[in-house]
Protein backbone atom coordinates (compact mmCIF):
# COMPACT_ATOMS: atom_id res chain seq x y z
CA UNK A 1 0.00 0.00 0.00
CA UNK A 2 1.17 3.54 -0.75
CA UNK A 3 1.11 5.40 2.52
CA UNK A 4 0.20 9.05 3.00
CA UNK A 5 3.03 11.55 2.88
CA UNK A 6 3.75 12.50 6.47
CA UNK A 7 4.02 16.15 7.36
CA UNK A 8 7.46 17.02 8.59
CA UNK A 9 6.52 18.22 12.05
CA UNK A 10 8.96 17.84 14.88
CA UNK A 11 8.06 15.09 17.39
CA UNK A 12 6.17 16.42 20.40
CA UNK A 13 8.94 15.46 22.87
CA UNK A 14 11.65 17.21 20.84
CA UNK A 15 9.52 20.32 20.41
CA UNK A 16 8.84 20.47 24.15
CA UNK A 17 12.54 20.17 25.02
CA UNK A 18 13.60 22.82 22.52
CA UNK A 19 10.80 25.10 23.66
CA UNK A 20 12.05 24.85 27.23
CA UNK A 21 15.60 25.65 26.09
CA UNK A 22 14.30 28.58 24.07
CA UNK A 23 12.34 29.99 27.01
CA UNK A 24 15.42 29.70 29.20
CA UNK A 25 17.62 31.38 26.63
CA UNK A 26 15.39 34.33 25.88
CA UNK A 27 14.74 35.03 29.52
CA UNK A 28 18.45 34.87 30.39
CA UNK A 29 21.25 37.37 30.54
CA UNK A 30 21.54 37.96 26.79
CA UNK A 31 18.19 39.77 26.81
CA UNK A 32 18.21 41.01 30.34
CA UNK A 33 18.69 44.72 29.95
CA UNK A 34 15.67 47.02 29.90
CA UNK A 35 16.07 48.06 26.27
CA UNK A 36 15.29 44.52 25.19
CA UNK A 37 12.72 43.58 27.83
CA UNK A 38 9.69 44.16 25.59
CA UNK A 39 11.12 41.92 22.89
CA UNK A 40 11.97 39.30 25.49
CA UNK A 41 8.42 39.26 26.83
CA UNK A 42 7.01 39.10 23.34
CA UNK A 43 9.17 36.11 22.48
CA UNK A 44 8.16 34.36 25.67
CA UNK A 45 4.55 34.95 24.61
CA UNK A 46 5.26 33.50 21.16
CA UNK A 47 6.81 30.40 22.69
CA UNK A 48 3.93 30.01 25.15
CA UNK A 49 1.41 30.30 22.31
CA UNK A 50 3.22 27.59 20.37
CA UNK A 51 3.36 25.34 23.43
CA UNK A 52 -0.33 25.91 24.11
CA UNK A 53 -1.21 25.03 20.50
CA UNK A 54 0.77 21.79 20.71
CA UNK A 55 -0.73 20.81 24.05
CA UNK A 56 -4.25 21.78 22.97
CA UNK A 57 -3.93 19.76 19.77
CA UNK A 58 -3.00 16.63 21.72
CA UNK A 59 -5.79 17.09 24.29
CA UNK A 60 -8.39 18.07 21.69
CA UNK A 61 -7.79 14.95 19.64
CA UNK A 62 -8.22 12.92 22.80
CA UNK A 63 -11.61 14.44 23.61
CA UNK A 64 -12.81 14.75 19.99
CA UNK A 65 -16.55 14.33 19.51
CA UNK A 66 -17.94 12.17 16.72
CA UNK A 67 -21.01 12.71 14.62
CA UNK A 68 -23.39 9.79 14.65
CA UNK A 69 -26.00 9.25 11.96
CA UNK A 70 -28.26 6.24 12.06
CA UNK A 71 -26.04 4.57 14.64
CA UNK A 72 -22.93 4.96 12.48
CA UNK A 73 -19.87 6.77 13.77
CA UNK A 74 -17.95 8.94 11.33
CA UNK A 75 -14.46 7.63 10.68
CA UNK A 76 -12.31 9.33 8.08
CA UNK A 77 -11.09 6.65 5.65
CA UNK A 78 -7.35 6.41 5.11
CA UNK A 79 -6.56 8.03 1.78
CA UNK A 80 -3.50 7.20 -0.24
CA UNK A 81 -1.24 9.64 -2.03
CA UNK A 82 -2.29 9.54 -5.66
CA UNK A 83 0.14 7.44 -7.69
CA UNK A 84 -2.46 6.01 -10.08
CA UNK A 85 -3.96 3.15 -8.06
CA UNK A 86 -4.78 1.28 -11.26
CA UNK A 87 -1.15 1.05 -12.32
CA UNK A 88 1.41 2.72 -14.59
CA UNK A 89 -0.26 1.37 -17.72
CA UNK A 90 -3.32 3.44 -16.92
CA UNK A 91 -1.23 6.58 -16.50
CA UNK A 92 0.22 6.12 -19.96
CA UNK A 93 -3.23 5.33 -21.34
CA UNK A 94 -4.59 8.53 -19.84
CA UNK A 95 -1.75 10.58 -21.27
CA UNK A 96 -2.25 9.13 -24.73
CA UNK A 97 -5.94 9.95 -25.06
CA UNK A 98 -7.00 11.62 -28.27
CA UNK A 99 -6.89 15.25 -27.17
CA UNK A 100 -5.73 17.46 -30.01
CA UNK A 101 -7.20 20.78 -28.83
CA UNK A 102 -5.25 23.68 -27.35
CA UNK A 103 -5.81 27.13 -25.84
CA UNK A 104 -7.30 28.50 -29.06
CA UNK A 105 -10.50 30.41 -28.17
CA UNK A 106 -13.54 28.17 -28.30
CA UNK A 107 -15.65 28.79 -31.40
CA UNK A 108 -18.24 26.04 -31.07
CA UNK A 109 -21.80 26.22 -29.78
CA UNK A 110 -22.43 27.30 -26.20
CA UNK A 111 -25.67 25.50 -25.45
CA UNK A 112 -26.95 23.82 -22.28
CA UNK A 113 -24.37 21.02 -22.41
CA UNK A 114 -21.46 23.47 -22.61
CA UNK A 115 -22.92 25.70 -19.89
CA UNK A 116 -23.35 22.66 -17.64
CA UNK A 117 -19.76 21.55 -18.24
CA UNK A 118 -18.43 25.04 -17.47
CA UNK A 119 -20.30 25.36 -14.18
CA UNK A 120 -19.76 21.77 -13.02
CA UNK A 121 -16.01 22.37 -13.30
CA UNK A 122 -15.91 25.83 -11.74
CA UNK A 123 -18.69 26.03 -9.13
CA UNK A 124 -19.30 23.88 -6.05
CA UNK A 125 -22.82 22.57 -6.58
CA UNK A 126 -24.14 24.60 -9.54
CA UNK A 127 -27.92 24.87 -9.73
CA UNK A 128 -29.90 24.18 -12.88
CA UNK A 129 -31.19 27.75 -12.93
CA UNK A 130 -27.55 28.92 -13.03
CA UNK A 131 -26.86 26.62 -15.98
CA UNK A 132 -29.84 28.15 -17.77
CA UNK A 133 -28.56 31.60 -16.92
CA UNK A 134 -25.08 30.84 -18.23
CA UNK A 135 -26.48 29.56 -21.53
CA UNK A 136 -28.51 32.73 -21.89
CA UNK A 137 -25.57 35.02 -21.11
CA UNK A 138 -23.15 33.23 -23.41
CA UNK A 139 -19.65 31.93 -22.76
CA UNK A 140 -17.78 35.23 -22.58
CA UNK A 141 -20.12 36.92 -20.12
CA UNK A 142 -20.45 33.77 -18.02
CA UNK A 143 -16.68 33.51 -17.65
CA UNK A 144 -16.42 37.20 -16.80
CA UNK A 145 -19.05 36.71 -14.11
CA UNK A 146 -17.14 33.74 -12.72
CA UNK A 147 -14.13 36.02 -12.27
CA UNK A 148 -16.00 38.80 -10.48
CA UNK A 149 -14.91 39.70 -6.96
CA UNK A 150 -17.34 39.78 -4.05
CA UNK A 151 -17.44 41.38 -0.64
CA UNK A 152 -15.87 39.30 2.10
CA UNK A 153 -18.41 37.40 4.21
CA UNK A 154 -19.04 38.43 7.80
CA UNK A 155 -17.20 36.40 10.45
CA UNK A 156 -19.10 33.56 12.10
CA UNK A 157 -19.08 35.34 15.46
CA UNK A 158 -17.05 37.68 17.65
CA UNK A 159 -14.94 34.73 18.73
CA UNK A 160 -13.36 34.61 15.26
CA UNK A 161 -11.23 37.62 16.23
CA UNK A 162 -11.11 37.05 19.98
CA UNK A 163 -7.73 37.43 21.67
CA UNK A 164 -6.16 34.13 22.73
CA UNK A 165 -5.63 34.38 26.49
CA UNK A 166 -2.40 33.81 28.39
CA UNK A 167 -3.04 30.46 30.08
CA UNK A 168 0.29 30.20 31.90
CA UNK A 169 -1.36 30.49 35.32
CA UNK A 170 -4.59 28.61 34.48
CA UNK A 171 -5.59 25.33 36.06
CA UNK A 172 -5.71 22.26 33.85
CA UNK A 173 -9.48 22.20 34.22
CA UNK A 174 -9.73 25.76 32.89
CA UNK A 175 -7.41 24.95 30.01
CA UNK A 176 -9.39 21.83 29.08
CA UNK A 177 -12.59 23.85 29.06
CA UNK A 178 -11.06 26.40 26.68
CA UNK A 179 -9.62 23.67 24.47
CA UNK A 180 -13.03 22.02 24.20
CA UNK A 181 -14.59 25.37 23.33
CA UNK A 182 -11.96 25.90 20.64
CA UNK A 183 -12.76 22.46 19.26
CA UNK A 184 -16.44 23.35 18.95
CA UNK A 185 -15.57 26.66 17.33
CA UNK A 186 -13.45 24.90 14.72
CA UNK A 187 -16.50 22.80 13.86
CA UNK A 188 -18.58 25.97 13.65
CA UNK A 189 -15.97 27.46 11.35
CA UNK A 190 -16.22 24.47 8.99
CA UNK A 191 -19.98 24.86 8.83
CA UNK A 192 -19.72 28.64 8.45
CA UNK A 193 -17.64 28.02 5.32
CA UNK A 194 -20.17 25.44 4.15
CA UNK A 195 -22.94 28.02 4.55
CA UNK A 196 -20.96 30.54 2.49
CA UNK A 197 -20.55 27.99 -0.29
CA UNK A 198 -24.24 27.12 -0.24
CA UNK A 199 -25.77 30.56 0.21
CA UNK A 200 -23.28 33.20 -0.89
CA UNK A 201 -21.84 31.78 -4.09
CA UNK A 202 -23.86 33.91 -6.49
CA UNK A 203 -22.69 36.95 -8.41
CA UNK A 204 -24.66 39.38 -10.57
CA UNK A 205 -27.83 38.26 -12.32
CA UNK A 206 -27.75 35.02 -10.38
CA UNK A 207 -24.45 34.04 -12.01
CA UNK A 208 -22.15 32.07 -9.70
CA UNK A 209 -18.55 33.10 -9.14
CA UNK A 210 -15.29 31.23 -8.71
CA UNK A 211 -14.50 32.71 -5.31
CA UNK A 212 -15.30 29.73 -3.10
CA UNK A 213 -13.93 27.16 -5.54
CA UNK A 214 -10.63 29.07 -5.65
CA UNK A 215 -10.61 29.56 -1.87
CA UNK A 216 -10.94 25.78 -1.67
CA UNK A 217 -8.14 25.40 -4.24
CA UNK A 218 -5.75 27.56 -2.21
CA UNK A 219 -6.72 25.78 1.01
CA UNK A 220 -5.76 22.50 -0.66
CA UNK A 221 -2.57 24.07 -2.06
CA UNK A 222 -1.38 25.72 1.19
CA UNK A 223 -2.85 22.83 3.17
CA UNK A 224 -3.13 23.80 6.85
CA UNK A 225 -4.79 21.62 9.49
CA UNK A 226 -6.92 22.94 12.32
CA UNK A 227 -6.18 19.88 14.44
CA UNK A 228 -2.59 21.06 14.91
CA UNK A 229 -3.14 24.82 14.69
CA UNK A 230 -6.01 24.41 17.22
CA UNK A 231 -6.93 28.12 17.32
CA UNK A 232 -10.15 28.86 15.39
CA UNK A 233 -9.07 32.50 15.18
CA UNK A 234 -5.95 31.53 13.23
CA UNK A 235 -7.85 29.31 10.82
CA UNK A 236 -10.43 32.04 10.25
CA UNK A 237 -7.74 34.62 9.46
CA UNK A 238 -6.09 32.25 6.98
CA UNK A 239 -9.41 31.35 5.36
CA UNK A 240 -10.15 35.02 4.80
CA UNK A 241 -6.64 35.57 3.43
CA UNK A 242 -7.14 32.80 0.86
CA UNK A 243 -10.54 34.22 -0.05
CA UNK A 244 -9.15 37.74 -0.41
CA UNK A 245 -6.49 36.50 -2.84
CA UNK A 246 -8.65 33.79 -4.44
CA UNK A 247 -8.58 35.37 -7.89
CA UNK A 248 -5.63 37.66 -7.31
CA UNK A 249 -1.87 37.52 -7.55
CA UNK A 250 -0.11 34.24 -6.76
CA UNK A 251 3.17 35.94 -5.84
CA UNK A 252 1.45 38.32 -3.45
CA UNK A 253 -0.34 35.41 -1.79
CA UNK A 254 2.95 33.54 -1.26
CA UNK A 255 4.36 36.75 0.21
CA UNK A 256 1.53 36.79 2.73
CA UNK A 257 1.34 33.08 3.50
CA UNK A 258 4.85 32.79 4.96
CA UNK A 259 3.88 35.16 7.78
CA UNK A 260 0.31 33.94 8.18
CA UNK A 261 -0.33 33.03 11.86
CA UNK A 262 -1.87 29.63 11.08
CA UNK A 263 1.03 28.76 8.78
CA UNK A 264 3.56 29.88 11.40
CA UNK A 265 1.96 27.49 13.88
CA UNK A 266 1.37 24.69 11.37
CA UNK A 267 4.87 24.53 9.88
CA UNK A 268 6.89 25.53 12.94
CA UNK A 269 7.62 29.17 12.14
CA UNK A 270 7.58 29.82 15.89
CA UNK A 271 10.57 27.46 16.16
CA UNK A 272 12.55 29.23 13.42
CA UNK A 273 14.87 31.91 14.76
CA UNK A 274 18.55 32.86 14.58
CA UNK A 275 20.69 30.08 15.98
CA UNK A 276 17.84 27.58 15.77
CA UNK A 277 16.71 27.00 12.21
CA UNK A 278 13.57 25.01 11.46
CA UNK A 279 13.38 23.96 7.81
CA UNK A 280 9.74 22.82 7.68
CA UNK A 281 8.12 25.81 6.01
CA UNK A 282 11.04 26.47 3.67
CA UNK A 283 11.01 22.87 2.44
CA UNK A 284 7.27 22.82 1.82
CA UNK A 285 7.39 26.26 0.19
CA UNK A 286 9.81 24.96 -2.41
CA UNK A 287 8.52 21.42 -2.83
CA UNK A 288 4.75 21.80 -2.50
CA UNK A 289 3.87 25.46 -2.89
CA UNK A 290 6.01 26.91 -5.70
CA UNK A 291 8.72 24.89 -7.49
CA UNK A 292 8.24 21.16 -7.01
CA UNK A 293 10.79 18.39 -6.54
CA UNK A 294 14.25 18.46 -8.12
CA UNK A 295 14.25 22.23 -8.60
CA UNK A 296 16.46 23.11 -5.62
CA UNK A 297 19.12 21.74 -3.28
CA UNK A 298 19.17 21.11 0.47
CA UNK A 299 21.37 24.20 0.87
CA UNK A 300 18.57 26.27 -0.72
CA UNK A 301 16.13 24.99 1.92
CA UNK A 302 18.50 26.01 4.70
CA UNK A 303 19.12 29.43 3.15
CA UNK A 304 15.38 30.02 2.77
CA UNK A 305 14.69 28.92 6.34
CA UNK A 306 17.34 31.34 7.62
CA UNK A 307 15.78 34.12 5.55
CA UNK A 308 12.34 33.54 7.07
CA UNK A 309 13.61 33.82 10.66
CA UNK A 310 12.20 36.58 12.86
CA UNK A 311 8.47 36.16 12.16
CA UNK A 312 6.17 35.12 15.00
CA UNK A 313 2.55 35.28 16.07
CA UNK A 314 1.78 36.40 19.60
CA UNK A 315 -2.01 36.32 19.36
CA UNK A 316 -2.77 33.77 16.62
CA UNK A 317 -4.35 36.45 14.44
CA UNK A 318 -1.50 38.75 13.44
CA UNK A 319 2.20 38.30 12.85
CA UNK A 320 5.10 40.40 14.04
CA UNK A 321 8.71 40.68 12.89
CA UNK A 322 11.60 40.92 15.37
CA UNK A 323 14.92 41.81 13.69
CA UNK A 324 16.75 40.54 16.78
CA UNK A 325 15.64 37.01 15.91
CA UNK A 326 16.40 37.24 12.22
CA UNK A 327 19.48 35.52 10.88
CA UNK A 328 21.37 38.42 9.35
CA UNK A 329 24.18 36.38 7.85
CA UNK A 330 24.93 35.87 4.16
CA UNK A 331 22.81 33.18 2.51
CA UNK A 332 23.08 31.65 -0.94
CA UNK A 333 19.65 30.81 -2.36
CA UNK A 334 19.23 29.57 -5.93
CA UNK A 335 22.69 31.03 -6.71
CA UNK A 336 21.84 34.46 -5.23
CA UNK A 337 24.14 35.53 -2.38
CA UNK A 338 23.20 38.17 0.18
CA UNK A 339 21.63 38.99 3.52
CA UNK A 340 18.19 37.89 2.40
CA UNK A 341 14.81 38.17 4.12
CA UNK A 342 11.52 36.45 3.35
CA UNK A 343 10.41 38.78 0.56
CA UNK A 344 13.76 38.32 -1.19
CA UNK A 345 13.28 34.55 -1.22
CA UNK A 346 9.81 35.00 -2.74
CA UNK A 347 11.27 37.29 -5.43
CA UNK A 348 13.92 34.73 -6.35
CA UNK A 349 11.40 31.89 -6.49
CA UNK A 350 9.25 33.85 -8.91
CA UNK A 351 12.23 34.54 -11.15
CA UNK A 352 12.30 30.79 -11.85
CA UNK A 353 10.33 29.72 -14.92
CA UNK A 354 9.32 26.49 -13.19
CA UNK A 355 7.18 28.38 -10.66
CA UNK A 356 4.65 29.32 -13.33
CA UNK A 357 4.63 25.80 -14.73
CA UNK A 358 4.14 24.32 -11.27
CA UNK A 359 1.03 26.31 -10.36
CA UNK A 360 -0.42 26.02 -13.88
CA UNK A 361 -0.20 22.22 -13.61
CA UNK A 362 -2.16 22.38 -10.36
CA UNK A 363 -4.80 24.69 -11.84
CA UNK A 364 -5.07 22.40 -14.85
CA UNK A 365 -5.55 19.33 -12.68
CA UNK A 366 -8.11 21.16 -10.52
CA UNK A 367 -10.30 22.43 -13.35
CA UNK A 368 -9.59 20.37 -16.47
CA UNK A 369 -8.01 16.93 -16.17
CA UNK A 370 -5.54 14.94 -14.08
CA UNK A 371 -3.16 14.41 -17.01
CA UNK A 372 -1.65 17.77 -18.01
CA UNK A 373 0.12 18.03 -21.35
CA UNK A 374 3.45 19.81 -20.87
CA UNK A 375 3.18 21.72 -24.15
CA UNK A 376 -0.15 23.15 -23.02
CA UNK A 377 1.25 23.87 -19.55
CA UNK A 378 4.20 25.82 -20.97
CA UNK A 379 1.83 27.90 -23.08
CA UNK A 380 -0.40 28.58 -20.07
CA UNK A 381 2.62 29.41 -17.90
CA UNK A 382 3.64 32.09 -20.39
CA UNK A 383 0.27 33.77 -19.78
CA UNK A 384 0.87 33.68 -16.02
CA UNK A 385 4.34 35.20 -16.35
CA UNK A 386 3.10 37.87 -18.75
CA UNK A 387 0.40 38.89 -16.25
CA UNK A 388 3.01 39.14 -13.46
CA UNK A 389 1.44 36.12 -11.75
CA UNK A 390 -2.15 37.35 -11.77
CA UNK A 391 -4.26 34.19 -11.74
CA UNK A 392 -7.46 35.52 -13.34
CA UNK A 393 -6.00 35.87 -16.90
CA UNK A 394 -4.87 32.23 -16.76
CA UNK A 395 -8.30 31.02 -15.65
CA UNK A 396 -10.01 33.15 -18.29
CA UNK A 397 -7.83 31.68 -21.02
CA UNK A 398 -8.52 28.15 -19.77
CA UNK A 399 -12.30 28.51 -19.62
CA UNK A 400 -12.59 30.23 -23.00
CA UNK A 401 -10.50 27.64 -24.82
CA UNK A 402 -11.18 24.84 -27.29
CA UNK A 403 -9.27 22.55 -24.95
CA UNK A 404 -11.60 23.15 -22.01
CA UNK A 405 -14.60 22.10 -24.11
CA UNK A 406 -12.88 19.12 -25.75
CA UNK A 407 -15.27 16.13 -25.74
CA UNK A 408 -12.55 13.95 -24.21
CA UNK A 409 -12.26 16.31 -21.24
CA UNK A 410 -15.94 16.33 -20.29
CA UNK A 411 -16.80 13.96 -17.48
CA UNK A 412 -13.15 13.01 -16.96
CA UNK A 413 -12.88 14.22 -13.35
CA UNK A 414 -14.06 12.48 -10.16
CA UNK A 415 -16.19 14.69 -7.91
CA UNK A 416 -14.51 15.39 -4.59
CA UNK A 417 -15.99 15.14 -1.10
CA UNK A 418 -16.98 18.80 -0.94
CA UNK A 419 -18.90 18.42 -4.22
CA UNK A 420 -20.74 15.48 -2.67
CA UNK A 421 -21.50 17.03 0.71
CA UNK A 422 -21.82 20.81 0.50
CA UNK A 423 -22.19 20.96 -3.29
CA UNK A 424 -25.08 18.51 -3.28
CA UNK A 425 -27.06 20.68 -0.86
CA UNK A 426 -26.44 23.72 -3.02
CA UNK A 427 -27.40 21.98 -6.27
CA UNK A 428 -30.70 20.90 -4.63
CA UNK A 429 -31.49 24.50 -3.61
CA UNK A 430 -31.25 23.56 0.06
CA UNK A 431 -30.44 27.02 1.33
CA UNK A 432 -31.04 28.65 4.71
CA UNK A 433 -30.17 25.45 6.55
CA UNK A 434 -28.56 27.41 9.41
CA UNK A 435 -25.84 24.83 9.85
CA UNK A 436 -24.43 26.63 12.87
CA UNK A 437 -27.76 27.18 14.63
CA UNK A 438 -28.09 25.75 18.13
CA UNK A 439 -24.59 24.33 18.05
CA UNK A 440 -23.28 22.08 20.80
CA UNK A 441 -21.97 18.65 19.98
CA UNK A 442 -22.36 17.46 16.39
CA UNK A 443 -25.31 15.20 17.00
CA UNK A 444 -28.36 16.51 15.16
CA UNK A 445 -29.85 18.04 12.07
CA UNK A 446 -28.25 19.37 8.87
CA UNK A 447 -25.04 20.13 10.79
CA UNK A 448 -24.60 16.46 11.61
CA UNK A 449 -25.23 15.32 8.02
CA UNK A 450 -22.78 17.88 6.60
CA UNK A 451 -20.02 17.16 9.11
CA UNK A 452 -20.52 13.40 8.85
CA UNK A 453 -20.46 13.50 5.05
CA UNK A 454 -17.23 15.48 4.93
CA UNK A 455 -15.68 12.95 7.30
CA UNK A 456 -16.68 9.73 5.59
CA UNK A 457 -15.88 11.16 2.15
CA UNK A 458 -12.37 11.96 3.42
CA UNK A 459 -12.75 15.68 2.75
CA UNK A 460 -13.11 17.53 6.04
CA UNK A 461 -12.63 21.23 5.35
CA UNK A 462 -9.89 22.89 7.45
CA UNK A 463 -8.26 19.50 8.06
CA UNK A 464 -6.43 18.16 5.00
CA UNK A 465 -4.65 14.86 5.70
CA UNK A 466 -1.20 16.47 5.58
CA UNK A 467 0.72 19.41 4.17
CA UNK A 468 0.46 17.93 0.67
CA UNK A 469 -3.32 18.40 0.76
CA UNK A 470 -5.89 15.88 -0.40
CA UNK A 471 -4.62 13.23 -2.83
CA UNK A 472 -7.64 13.85 -5.06
CA UNK A 473 -8.65 12.36 -8.40
CA UNK A 474 -9.41 8.63 -8.31
CA UNK A 475 -8.49 8.34 -4.63
CA UNK A 476 -11.85 9.95 -3.80
CA UNK A 477 -13.48 6.64 -4.70
CA UNK A 478 -12.87 3.56 -2.58
CA UNK A 479 -15.01 0.84 -1.01
CA UNK A 480 -15.88 3.07 1.95
CA UNK A 481 -16.51 6.37 0.21
CA UNK A 482 -18.50 5.00 -2.76
CA UNK A 483 -20.94 3.12 -0.53
CA UNK A 484 -21.41 6.14 1.68
CA UNK A 485 -21.74 8.53 -1.24
CA UNK A 486 -24.76 6.61 -2.48
CA UNK A 487 -26.33 6.20 0.96
CA UNK A 488 -25.75 9.76 2.16
CA UNK A 489 -26.68 11.45 -1.12
CA UNK A 490 -29.98 9.57 -1.43
CA UNK A 491 -30.75 10.21 2.24
CA UNK A 492 -31.19 13.90 1.44
CA UNK A 493 -34.08 13.01 -0.86
CA UNK A 494 -35.83 10.97 1.83
CA UNK A 495 -34.79 13.16 4.76
CA UNK A 496 -33.80 9.95 6.51
CA UNK A 497 -30.56 8.01 6.92
CA UNK A 498 -30.95 4.46 8.27
CA UNK A 499 -33.84 5.60 10.44
CA UNK A 500 -32.15 8.83 11.51
CA UNK A 501 -34.21 11.99 10.88
CA UNK A 502 -31.94 14.47 9.08
CA UNK A 503 -34.27 17.37 9.91
CA UNK A 504 -33.92 18.44 6.29
CA UNK A 505 -35.23 17.13 2.97
CA UNK A 506 -34.89 18.22 -0.62
CA UNK A 507 -38.09 19.50 -2.24
CA UNK A 508 -38.26 17.25 -5.31
CA UNK A 509 -41.13 19.13 -6.96
CA UNK A 510 -39.47 22.52 -6.48
CA UNK A 511 -36.26 21.16 -8.02
CA UNK A 512 -38.17 19.80 -11.01
CA UNK A 513 -40.02 23.10 -11.48
CA UNK A 514 -36.66 24.83 -12.02
CA UNK A 515 -36.10 22.83 -15.21
CA UNK A 516 -37.11 23.98 -18.69
CA UNK A 517 -40.26 21.87 -19.03
CA UNK A 518 -41.04 19.63 -16.03
CA UNK A 519 -44.21 18.34 -17.74
CA UNK A 520 -42.16 16.74 -20.52
CA UNK A 521 -40.59 13.58 -19.04
CA UNK A 522 -37.91 13.43 -21.75
CA UNK A 523 -36.88 17.02 -21.15
CA UNK A 524 -36.97 16.57 -17.38
CA UNK A 525 -34.61 13.58 -17.62
CA UNK A 526 -32.27 15.47 -19.96
CA UNK A 527 -32.22 18.55 -17.72
CA UNK A 528 -31.52 16.49 -14.61
CA UNK A 529 -28.66 14.75 -16.43
CA UNK A 530 -27.07 18.09 -17.32
CA UNK A 531 -27.59 19.38 -13.80
CA UNK A 532 -26.14 16.39 -11.96
CA UNK A 533 -23.77 14.81 -14.51
CA UNK A 534 -22.60 17.97 -16.24
CA UNK A 535 -23.16 16.35 -19.63
CA UNK A 536 -25.92 14.58 -21.59
CA UNK A 537 -26.59 10.94 -20.64
CA UNK A 538 -25.98 7.98 -22.89
CA UNK A 539 -29.09 6.52 -24.48
CA UNK A 540 -28.98 3.56 -22.09
CA UNK A 541 -28.78 5.81 -19.02
CA UNK A 542 -31.43 8.12 -20.43
CA UNK A 543 -33.87 5.25 -20.89
CA UNK A 544 -33.13 3.93 -17.41
CA UNK A 545 -33.84 7.38 -15.93
CA UNK A 546 -37.05 7.70 -17.93
CA UNK A 547 -38.27 4.28 -16.75
CA UNK A 548 -37.60 5.23 -13.14
CA UNK A 549 -39.55 8.46 -13.50
CA UNK A 550 -42.55 6.95 -15.28
CA UNK A 551 -42.83 3.81 -13.14
CA UNK A 552 -44.60 1.86 -15.90
CA UNK A 553 -46.88 4.66 -17.11
CA UNK A 554 -46.79 6.13 -20.60
CA UNK A 555 -44.80 9.33 -21.30
CA UNK A 556 -47.96 11.19 -22.33
CA UNK A 557 -49.50 10.41 -18.93
CA UNK A 558 -46.77 12.24 -17.05
CA UNK A 559 -47.43 15.60 -15.39
CA UNK A 560 -45.52 17.30 -12.60
CA UNK A 561 -48.94 17.98 -11.05
CA UNK A 562 -49.99 14.31 -10.88
CA UNK A 563 -50.81 13.00 -7.42
CA UNK A 564 -47.80 10.68 -7.38
CA UNK A 565 -45.37 13.04 -9.11
CA UNK A 566 -43.35 13.89 -6.02
CA UNK A 567 -42.62 10.24 -5.22
CA UNK A 568 -41.67 9.57 -8.86
CA UNK A 569 -39.27 12.52 -9.01
CA UNK A 570 -37.75 11.36 -5.73
CA UNK A 571 -37.18 7.92 -7.22
CA UNK A 572 -35.54 9.50 -10.25
CA UNK A 573 -33.21 11.62 -8.10
CA UNK A 574 -32.20 8.65 -5.98
CA UNK A 575 -31.42 6.65 -9.10
CA UNK A 576 -29.32 9.53 -10.43
CA UNK A 577 -27.33 9.68 -7.19
CA UNK A 578 -26.58 5.96 -7.40
CA UNK A 579 -25.40 5.98 -11.02
CA UNK A 580 -21.66 5.99 -11.83
CA UNK A 581 -22.24 9.10 -13.97
CA UNK A 582 -23.00 11.08 -10.82
CA UNK A 583 -19.49 10.47 -9.45
CA UNK A 584 -17.91 12.27 -12.41
CA UNK A 585 -17.96 15.87 -13.55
Amino acid sequence: MITTRSRRRMPAFSRSVLLAVFLFAISGSTLADNSESNTSQAMIRAAQLDAFAKMASERLQGMESKAVLGGRVALTPELEVWMDPLGQDNIEAGKSREITSDWTPYAGPFAMAEAAHLLKRTVIGPQFSEILGAESLGLGTSVQNLLLTQLAPAPPSDWATEVIPDVSDWTQEMIDSLVQEYGQRIEKLRLWWAEIIIEEGGGISGSPTLRESMTHFWHDHFATGARDVTFPQSMYVQNQLLREHALGNFKELVGEIYKDPAMLLWLNGQDNYVGHINENFARELLELFTLGLDQYEQDDIIAAARSFTGWFTLDGMTSVYYPEYHDGGIKIFLNHAGNWEGDDIVDFIFEEDETARFICRKLYRWFIDEYPDEVLIEDLASTLRASDYEVAPVLERMFLSEHFFDENIRGSMVSDGVDKSIGLLRSLYMENLMLMDGWGEIVAGPSAWTWYSMNVFGHLLLDPPNVAGWPGYRSWINATTLTNRKALDTSVIDGNYYGYDLEMQADAIAIALETTNPNDPYQLVDDFALSFFGMPPTETVRQRMLDELLQGSEPWEWSIYNAGAEAQVQLLLKLIFRLPDFQAR
